[in-house]
């Protein structure tokens, strides 16, 4: 089987290439093109690949090397941030478990005082019978825990472990942070 040959198919693709097809200078080939049905047939897929090719063109665009450059330091920037603030977080974190612990073993402690101040009875009485003023009443609280704070040592060991899990946090965050 003989496929169809022209000796200008090659100018014609040369044309396409070179841009001269739509051109002054095209012109003769153009003509040719019409009237032989090979050239016509090249020209035609030049024409579609050169649109397919155009296509591509404006739908991939890639960003400037700047911008590309700007948003990684962005993102190492950020990343290291959240690397410094991760031990911040944590010792954040375990204060506000520890507070809390704290504040319900203090309720659980006083809770009939607690109760006693909310009913009105029972509670701290100032001069004549009449309930004492606030002042006066966690006056008397801080009165009783003394003794209480003095006697287990317990408190001196949550105090200090509090104190170096700060001090923990505040090494770390020398140590990790990123200049």
């Amino acid at each position: 089987m003989n496929l169809p040959h022209c000796e200008h198919e090659q100018q014609v693709i040369e044309a396409w290439r070179s841009g001269r097809w739509a051109g002054p200078w095209g012109e003769e080939i153009r003509k040719h093109a019409a009237d032989c049905a090979v050239c016509s047939e090249v020209a035609l897929v030049a024409e579609a690949l050169r649109r397919e090719y155009e296509r591509q063109q404006r739908e991939v665009r890639l960003p400037s090397a700047g911008l590309v450059w700007w948003r990684a330091q962005l993102a190492a920037r950020r990343a290291a941030e959240e690397r410094a603030a991760q031990p911040i977080a944590w010792v954040e974190r375990t204060a506000q478990v520890f507070g809390a612990l704290a504040l319900l073993g203090l309720g659980w402690w006083q809770w009939p005082r607690i109760l006693a101040w909310w009913s009105g009875s029972n509670g701290p009485r100032g001069s004549g019978g009449a309930p004492a003023g606030s002042a006066e009443w966690v006056r008397e609280l801080l009165g009783t825990l003394g003794p209480v704070l003095g006697q287990w040592p317990g408190y001196l060991l949550l105090v200090s472990v509090g104190a170096f899990l700060m001090l923990l946090a505040s090494a770390a965050y020398v140590v990790w942070r990123e200049e």
